[in-house]
């Protein structure tokens, strides 16, 4: 029967599509400053983490950390064990410290490795930033403008294509010019992005896929089902 034969290869079509619409549909990276469990006294020092959580093929990265800076000051902030976790280099860019009396600090890494060398993948932690309490006080830190670069330099998803301040444009570029491929700084991301209109998300795209292939599943449904469709089909 014609349209059996049709519908069965359009239902095959559909299952073997089912993997890509998955792949589509991933939820996006999440960055995240980690909270403190209390603040030390006046003078000493504490740590937290930027941890990330369902990242793939992660080649770079780059942060503003914001905070009160009456009441915190950032020591230092050194590149955290995930980035290097599959064994490529992992190297720091930053910190950038020059707006920290207003309270903004940025942050970054890239990494150097073969062309067949996977960047990390899942969960880990990116960096460690060491604090000084000017005065004790609620930590109401937070991250902005976060970059996430996967191979390319290319955006992964995650990543907050917004503007960045002219200050740490002009610090990060810098080493990243230096860098040759294979690597991934997180500055190439944001120059290749369109922010006026942003990207058709991916789980949009799969949305569609889905909604066509349904739909012709539904159309030759009706065509197999209109009278005399069955002695036609037998005819062939």
């Amino acid at each position: 029967m014609r349209f059996s034969r049709s519908l069965a290869l359009l239902l095959l079509l559909a299952l073997l599509a089912l993997p890509a619409v998955t792949a589509l549909a991933q939820e996006a990276a999440t960055v995240t400053l980690q909270p403190v469990a209390f603040v030390p006294l006046e003078g000493e020092t504490f740590t937290t983490d930027v941890t990330v959580e369902n990242t793939q093929d992660l080649l770079g990265f780059q942060f503003d950390v914001n905070f009160d800076p009456a009441a915190f000051a950032v020591e230092s902030i050194e590149i955290g064990p995930f980035l290097s976790s599959t064994g490529r280099s992992a190297q720091p860019l930053g910190p950038d410290l020059r707006d920290a009396a207003s309270g903004r600090a940025v942050y970054g890494g890239f990494t150097l490795g073969a062309q067949d060398q996977p960047g990390a993948e899942g969960s880990g932690v990116l960096a460690t930033i060491t604090w000084r309490v000017v005065q004790p006080a609620d930590f109401t830190a937070t991250l902005s403008r976060v970059q996430l670069a996967g191979p390319g330099g290319q955006a992964l998803p995650g990543s907050d294509t917004s503007p960045r301040p002219a200050t740490a444009q002009a610090t990060l570029d810098s080493p990243a010019a230096a860098v040759e491929q294979p690597t991934a700084t997180p500055e190439a991301a944001p120059a290749a992005a369109d922010t006026s209109t942003g990207p058709i998300p991916l789980s949009t795209i799969g949305l569609v896929v889905i909604l066509v292939i349904a739909g012709g599943l539904y159309a030759l449904w009706r065509i197999s089902h209109k009278p005399g469709g069955n002695r036609a089909s037998d005819n062939d």
